[in-house]
């Protein structure tokens, strides 16, 4: 039998001991995302629900990207976007054309207002004639615009709501509107639906989405002939409706290359697809 000498022995312990510390080679840690970090986005509330779901499923493909999302109001987002003060911008209104000139911008879809009844109102549809009178009380009984006798109720949101200020700027233009003297103000979808549940006489302002398209507890009037439906929204047949945009630096060397990423991201398949479905 072969027998060790010291060395041999002092050296094979010292093997057993690096084996089993794992200590056979320097270790490799996950090499961290390059796009990393916290960033800010700025814009109008109207387009808060696609900034979100964009931001939220550009942040699952590189762990890291922490997201802060401000409703600061579309005017205010082009400045802060030109000026380097937030990292994203959005609006909720048509830019301007000296705006145009100032950054780049991208088509997010568009926002619309319904007008919801009772589910057993057995009217379909209102014209911007009819929805204008209607809410000023000119109109105040339901058989007056084809449907059952009975007084309508009205239902507005509060008036910073984009929901409302859409309704106002289709239906009355510049004109301030002399809303009914009973009319009830509400200050969120879910009040404004279950209000129309409390009463099935009344008439109310809903912001579309997936949500108002697929409750069964309300049902959403066509304006002037076109159904208030997410395709026709989209194609722009739906009136009641306002564009939403992206917006960023145009100065490319000023432009963080997570922002440019995201960018690439919104404009490709993956982006464009989530804002075809509406769903957010």
């Amino acid at each position: 039998m072969r027998k060790l000498g010291t060395k041999a022995i002092a050296l094979a312990v010292i093997v057993l001991l690096v084996t089993a510390c794992g200590l056979t080679g320097p270790t490799t840690s996950p090499t961290a995302d390059p796009f990393a970090g916290n960033y800010r986005g700025q814009g109008g509330g109207g387009a808060l629900p696609q900034m979100r779901e964009l931001t939220k499923q550009f942040s699952a493909l590189h762990p890291g990207m922490t997201w802060i999302l401000e409703d600061v109001g579309s005017d205010a987002s082009p400045t802060l976007v030109d000026s380097g003060d937030t990292d994203i911008g959005f609006t909720s209104r048509d830019l301007k054309e000296e705006e145009k000139t100032k950054i780049n911008f991208l088509p997010l879809g568009a926002a619309g207002t319904g007008l919801a009844v009772n589910p057993s109102n057995p009217v379909t549809g209102l014209t911007k004639d009819q929805l204008g009178k209607v809410f000023t009380c000119s109109v105040a009984d339901w058989k007056e615009v084809g449907g059952s006798a009975g007084k309508i109720r009205t239902f507005i949101r509060e008036p910073i709501s984009a929901t409302r200020t859409t309704f106002e700027s289709y239906v009355f233009g510049k004109t301030k509107p002399a809303y009914c003297k009973d009319v009830v103000e509400v200050n969120d979808l879910p009040t404004t639906v279950s209000s129309l549940q409390q009463f099935p006489s009344g008439i109310g302002m809903v912001t579309m989405s997936d949500t108002t398209y697929n409750d069964k507890t309300i049902k959403l009037l066509a304006v002037d002939g076109v159904a208030a439906n997410a395709d026709n929204l989209r194609s722009g047949k739906y009136g009641i409706r306002r564009p939403l945009w992206l917006i960023w630096q145009k100065d490319q060397a000023k432009l963080k290359p997570a922002m440019k990423a995201f960018v690439e991201f919104v404009q490709g398949p993956e982006g464009q697809r989530i804002l075809a479905s509406g769903s957010f």
